[in-house]
């Protein structure tokens, strides 16, 4: 315990300016005094809520006999009467009951009629505590009461044998003898009242109070130790806030100024700083994005990379797409922040927009396989489209010669394909080389689309394909080159049919975006989807998965979308399938 406080002294005496020892001691003697002067403020209060109880119960108590001597001064002996004064006092709020009984318990009034002659509930008080007015606790029908008693003496200040007329009475009128004979009733033992009084209130009184003493308790002692611990800042409180002003104002001007995104998160997971660059790529105001919590912050899968983080402590250059307007790529790099005692202080984003260098080295590298590619498209395409063609006159005048059926005339006919498909290759080659100007005009989307599906009628009827065509806006013009459009909608159709199989679902969708002013077409199947590792190569040229495909349909694709100044992605949907989507401008904008 000691080596643990003096491991905690230096932290301690920097934060409060003293060793923890003198707070400690004063916050004892604090509690010490406060306890003392509680507990005697309560045992105070006890005593004098008990006090007035036992004095409303003795005023009850003189009322009755008061009343009794009154009726009995004007000679009435009818017992009646104490029944109808104990019934009418009874009626005050807070009493439970209001009995007189002999000295053997039998009840000779109680505010509840149907009482009276019986014996009374309660355990008899001994005959020494009854010569003067005691109190105690106890439960009656369920309740908790207070029950003051003493003897019942309506025979003060009255001539002497009015007393024993008066209990004698009870047995004359017909209701229950006080005595079983007369020798008991020479000398009747003295009667006995009780008052039974709510403890509820009383209970509930001393709850408060004791709840108000802890509070007040708890308040001296925040107050007490406040003001002594603010002696030992008050010291260092300018020199402090100085510093602290001038920490804060440079560190503002280096968030403010930095060319990065900037974001923390509080160790609950509120934003608490975020610069002005990070709310740019976040397209987000600085009052919407103030205190709110980081997962709610758009476009990053936020609670993935504070997991990672929990676990690394650190993530590096991790380069990874912006999902808000624009889908901008960023270099993530994170980090847990502490302080010099381990405590957990939050977390630490920085975001750099590398959307414009990724597309630099895309362009580069695009215009590097162009370059080669127009370079052996040029040298190579007249030297073998020369020989194919000889090759495959050679094979048809070889086919017609051989016997039919025989496998003289099958490898006749398969090298023709083959010709027919290296050709193609060619063609292809010198098509994605050097691709021809696209004519930009205004169209209906919807007339383009229904030609090209007109193409593929023959495919999509052999595989039973469902097609579903989709306007989210009419009418869906575009600016494209119809042709060129064309060739771009039939490899898109062309790939999603050869991926489904027979009862698969074809689906185009256009949607005008008002956002950005450009008109989206999607196409997606129900075809098993495109693997991750291979989805970023689809557009790249002589990338293939099938057995005789060139891998430049959708090069070309790529490069057609891009000549009508749009973009085009491909992505998986949830449940099955690949969905490519087209964003074209709604102006004539495009690309030699």
């Amino acid at each position: 315990m000691n080596a643990e406080l003096r491991e905690l002294s230096p932290a301690f005496r920097k934060f409060f300016g003293q060793a923890p020892w003198l707070l400690l001691a004063v916050t004892a003697i604090l509690g010490v005094t406060i306890t003392v002067l509680s507990v005697k403020n309560t045992q105070r209060e006890k005593k004098h809520m008990t006090q007035n109880m036992i004095n409303r119960a003795e005023a009850l108590i003189w009322a009755l006999e008061a009343g009794t001597r009154t009726w009995m001064g004007m000679r009435s002996t009818d017992p009646g009467l104490l029944q109808s004064l104990v019934e009418e006092t009874a009626q005050q709020p807070g009493i439970i009951f209001i009995a007189v009984t002999d000295g053997e318990g039998r009840i000779l009034a109680h505010n509840d009629p149907a009482q009276v002659g019986g014996g009374f509930t309660g355990e008899p008080p001994p005959t020494q505590e009854v010569n003067e007015t005691t109190w105690r606790l106890r439960e009656s029908a369920g309740k908790n009461v207070f029950e003051v008693f003493r003897y019942f003496v309506p025979q003060t200040s009255m001539r002497k044998g009015h007393h024993r007329d008066f209990f004698d009475c009870f047995g004359r009128h017909g209701g229950p003898p006080a005595w079983k004979n007369r020798e008991q009733a020479a000398s009747p033992a003295p009667a006995i009242v009780f008052v039974g009084l709510d403890r509820q209130p009383f209970e509930e009184a001393l709850d408060e109070n004791f709840r108000t003493n802890i509070l007040t308790a708890v308040l001296i002692a925040f107050i007490g130790l406040a003001g002594f611990v603010s002696l030992f800042w008050a010291h260092n409180y300018r020199q402090s806030r100085r510093m602290l002003r001038n920490s804060l104002a440079m560190s503002s001007e280096v968030v403010k100024n930095l060319p990065l995104g900037l974001l923390t998160s509080e160790p609950g997971g509120k934003v608490s700083i975020i610069n002005p660059t990070a709310l740019a790529m976040f397209n987000l105001s600085e009052e919407v994005a103030a205190d709110i919590p980081l997962q709610r912050l758009p476009g990053l899968d936020w609670e993935g990379i504070t997991m990672e983080l929990t676990q690394k402590e650190k993530l590096l250059e991790r380069e990874m797409t912006l999902n808000v307007a624009g889908s901008p790529f960023i270099s993530l790099t994170a980090a847990i922040m502490k302080n010099e005692d381990g405590t957990f202080l939050g977390n630490l984003f920085i975001l750099r927009d590398i959307t414009e260098m990724r597309r630099l080295h895309a362009e580069m590298q695009r215009n590097d396989r162009l370059a080669a590619l127009g370079r052996l498209a040029s040298g190579v395409a007249h030297e073998i489209r020369n020989p194919l063609s000889t090759i495959k006159g050679v094979a048809m005048y070889m086919a017609k010669r051989m016997p039919p059926g025989g496998r003289e005339e099958e490898a006749a006919n398969r090298m023709i394909d083959e010709v027919g498909r290296l050709d193609r290759v060619v063609s292809e080659l010198l098509e994605f080389a050097r691709p021809r100007t696209v004519t930009i005009s205004e169209k209906n989307m919807r007339d383009v689309i229904a030609h090209a599906l007109q193409l593929v009628e023959a495919d999509i009827r052999a595989k039973q394909i469902t097609v579903s065509v989709s306007h989210k806006h009419e009418p869906p013009v575009a600016f494209i080159d119809p042709e060129r459009f064309t060739q771009v909608l039939l490899n898109l159709f062309l790939n999603a049919i050869q991926a489904m199989n027979s009862g698969g679902e074809l689906r185009v969708t256009t949607q005008f975006l008002p956002e950005n002013g450009s008109l989206r077409l999607t196409v997606s199947d129900t075809g098993p989807g495109i693997p991750e590792e291979r989805r970023s190569a689809v557009f790249t040229p002589y990338f293939t998965t099938k057995a005789k495909g060139t891998g430049l349909g959708l090069a070309i694709v790529s490069q057609i979308v891009e000549n009508h100044g749009g973009t085009i992605t491909v992505d998986n949907l949830p449940d099955s399938g690949a969905e490519f989507t087209i964003i074209l401008p709604q102006k004539a904008e495009h690309k030699e």
